[in-house]
């Protein structure tokens, strides 16, 4: 019988991590941006009128059910950038400057995500994930100030992770409520890594109140039992534009479809 706490057999560090979780949501932008926004005009046509695509066009049907299966595998990048931003606030060694990082790619990644997904330079009724990051930065803030075990630090930390659900909700930060759950779940079980993994599929099994296409997010759960710890190598360059450029791609090629 294999010894509990050997280490795996099979791993990878930061850059693989990373690397899934870009994968996992390049497939929601091409699934609800290029397929759902650009070929098949959702938003652009009547309900009506894509029903009709759909039920008279085999390669619309099949396309509508490629961008669903899409849609519900970029989930999954949700609980791996959440655990990636609760380790990367444990080991950084000033967490304003983190912030002002993480808040400085929201704003560079909102125009892409709108053409890329609305194919619009200017949304109203979304914003981007990374918008939920900032929020769940403040939200890891407040939980490091009432660290204090005691009651009403309790109360205040749950009465600030409704809120942040609140605002991502009143923000329409696409994802935004999902990564608020997750995070806060990974970051209370954030020592001890079997429990964490456990609960933050519980969570994100949840979050599929909110959407059914959480229903595939626990599944990201399964790249990160592989996670040995260690940080990424790369470039804190390629990690910060490795998004935006993904989405600024993606734009690109929905302006020739």
């Amino acid at each position: 019988m294999e010894r509990l706490g050997k280490k795996k057999s099979f791993a990878f560090n930061g850059n693989a991590l990373r690397a899934w979780a870009l994968l996992f949501a390049a497939a929601g932008v091409v699934g609800r941006g290029l397929m759902q926004t650009h070929l098949l005009g959702i938003g652009q046509v009547s309900a009506q009128q894509l029903l009709e695509a759909i039920t008279t066009s085999e390669e619309a049907m099949v396309m509508a059910t490629l961008s669903l299966i899409l849609q519900a595998v970029e989930t999954c990048a949700v609980p791996i950038f959440a655990l990636m931003l609760v380790l990367g606030v444990q080991h950084t060694a000033d967490f304003k400057a983190y912030f002002l990082r993480v808040a400085a790619l929201a704003v560079l990644c909102e125009i892409p995500y709108n053409l890329a997904l609305g194919a619009k330079l200017f949304a109203l009724d979304s914003r981007n994930p990374v918008f939920g990051l900032v929020l769940c930065m403040v939200l890891i803030a407040f939980y490091r100030y009432y660290t204090a075990e005691k009651f009403s630090n309790t109360l205040i930390k749950l009465a600030v992770t409704a809120a942040a659900v609140v605002w991502c909700e009143m923000l329409r930060i696409d994802f935004g409520s999902a990564l608020v759950i997750v995070t806060a779940v990974l970051w209370y079980f954030r020592a001890k890594p079997l429990y964490r993994n456990i609960a933050g599929a519980t969570a994100a099994i949840i979050c599929s109140v909110m959407s059914p296409f959480f229903m595939a997010s626990p599944m990201a759960f399964m790249v990160i039992h592989f996670y040995n710890d260690e940080k990424s190598t790369n470039s804190r360059k390629l990690n910060y534009l490795a998004y935006p450029v993904i989405l600024t791609v993606a734009a690109a090629v929905g302006l020739f479809l």
